[in-house]
């Protein structure tokens, strides 16, 4: 009876495991996703300022004045 109750302790033992490390994956595609949504607010942030702008300024190398 003894190797029956192994058995069964071992085998939740796996289990609960792997319902752990699906719940960590989960976890961490959440926090991606909210790290993705960061950057790209950024960046759409960014289109937002250069459509505004309206003025396009080249660029002119700094040249010393000696």
């Amino acid at each position: 009876m003894k190797k029956t109750e192994d058995g069964t302790t071992g085998a939740r033992t796996r289990t609960v495991r792997w319902i752990e490390s699906l719940w960590e994956g989960t976890n961490t595609t959440a926090r991606e996703e909210d790290q993705k949504e960061e950057v790209l607010s950024v960046f759409r942030e960014l289109v937002r300022e250069s459509k505004q702008e309206g003025e396009i300024r080249e660029y002119v190398p700094w040249q010393p004045l000696w």
